[in-house]
């Protein structure tokens, strides 16, 4: 994995680790039916405690050797949380996954988009960073299109290489 940065700014967004201000702004995202709708996590993580637990594994992980890579997405200007992002893994050296969710509030707003050039930019500012992949649902066209306009080239369904579900995917190729 790449090494994680303690933020990525760009125009009008800061993608940092999440902290502690972030609970009820992230709780409120992962109890959202509709925020959640294409996403795979668990029905207990779709809960206030499951989505405390899941956010409380990720800030302990960052004073670990391996941290998870989960930000928050928060607006330049007042610092408040709009979504989350981040990278990991796909079992190949050189391959990274992007991830990017809004609450639904800041839908249409270019948010998305934005924070995933971000991380783009970041992961191909690293030398062994060759490929990086976006998987999402089919049935989700707002997650495509976001893809699409960082840039990103649709290679259509495939099943993912490490949940091994299907998912229509994107890639940004360091070569492109």
């Amino acid at each position: 994995m790449v090494p994680i940065p303690d933020a990525i700014e760009t125009e009008r967004l800061v993608i940092r680790p999440f902290e502690p201000k972030d609970r009820d702004a992230y709780v409120a995202f992962m109890t959202d039916p509709e925020a959640t709708r294409y996403l795979l996590f668990t029905d207990e993580q779709r809960t206030e405690a499951g989505a405390l637990d899941l956010l409380d594994a990720v800030l302990a992980s960052y004073a670990t050797d391996e941290p998870i890579f989960a930000y928050t997405i928060a607006r330049k200007d007042d610092d408040a949380f709009v979504g989350s992002c981040g990278m990991s893994d796909l079992g190949e050296a050189g391959c990274l996954e992007c991830y990017y969710s809004l609450l639904p509030d800041q839908w249409g707003r270019g948010f998305a988009t934005e924070a995933t050039e971000g991380l783009l930019a970041y992961a191909f500012a690293q030398p062994e960073v060759e490929e990086v992949w976006a998987f999402m649902s089919p049935e989700n066209p707002r997650a495509a299109g976001v893809a699409e306009r960082a840039g990103m080239a649709r290679e259509g369904v495939r099943e993912h290489p490490v949940f091994g579900n299907a998912g229509l995917a994107y890639v940004a190729r360091r070569d492109a």
